[in-house]
């Protein structure tokens, strides 16, 4: 088998949000064994330097810069996403993954706070993130937005997640539209029950049923799909949104 085969990541800058656990961290690490150079960031300081170092000791030959951002804070993007092109010269990809489940409540129940905060990082930041990449990806890249199936579905008692997560589809089809001309590709991934520190979240709030394919997905399997669309095989692959649930909730 080939090296390029084996590393078909090789040389290629990615930028990944929201890696310090769950399916970001998983993202990360794909990547990671695929050869990628990674900018890695998340609020969480001290989770994603463990994180970090935990790859880098995994693959040796990856350069991996990290830094705490605050998706929802312009500067701090802005910074981040020039940072990883000073680093390495360039940026081949980026996974747009950081997002707050927020809290459990009905409509009339909402406050204009809580409604905001999910607004501000879970689309605000998409938004925040798409916006600086699409000023430096290199012709040819990829970004990949992680919008979640209740972007395609109504689930109760979670309306600001929900609104937020359809929103970040919507975005992701105007950058397809806008960036195609230049060969870049925009994507989303919409994950199902995927066991991480979020999926613990809405098991405390409600039940879900159970899918077709009868159990919760694991991180490796949302990483495997962004692996997909970060790379060669889907050239021509732009302005989808891949359900990844069990056929539980998207068919």
């Amino acid at each position: 088998m080939t090296t390029l085969a084996l590393q078909p990541f090789a040389t290629k800058a990615i930028l990944v949000t929201g890696a310090a656990q769950g399916i970001g961290l998983a993202i990360a690490r794909y990547l990671a064994r695929r050869g990628a150079n990674l900018a890695l960031a998340d609020r969480k300081k001290a989770e994603l330097e463990s994180a970090s170092a935990a790859i880098a000791k995994e693959n040796p030959d990856v350069k991996i810069m990290s830094r705490a951002v605050d998706v929802s804070n312009t500067h701090e993007v802005n910074a981040f996403v020039a940072d990883t092109v000073r680093t390495f010269g360039k940026l081949n990809g980026a996974v747009n993954n950081a997002g707050i489940l927020g809290k459990w409540g009905n409509i009339e129940d909402i406050k204009d706070e809580d409604w905001q905060r999910v607004q501000q990082i879970n689309l605000g930041g998409v938004m925040r993130c798409l916006r600086a990449e699409l000023g430096v990806i290199e012709e040819g890249g990829s970004i990949v937005n992680m919008s979640s199936v209740a972007g395609l579905i109504g689930f109760p008692g979670l309306s600001p997640y929900v609104c937020s997560k359809h929103a970040v589809i919507g975005l992701t089809k105007c950058a397809a539209k806008e960036a195609g001309a230049r060969n870049v590709r925009v994507n989303a991934v919409c994950p199902g029950p995927i066991v991480t520190p979020m999926l613990d979240e809405v098991y405390h709030g409600t039940t879900l049923p159970t899918p077709p394919i009868a159990r919760d997905g694991q991180p490796e399997e949302i990483a495997s799909v962004v692996g997909y669309l970060l790379g060669d095989e889907s050239k021509y692959t732009s302005g989808v949104c891949i359900p990844v649930d069990g056929a539980g909730y998207a068919c």
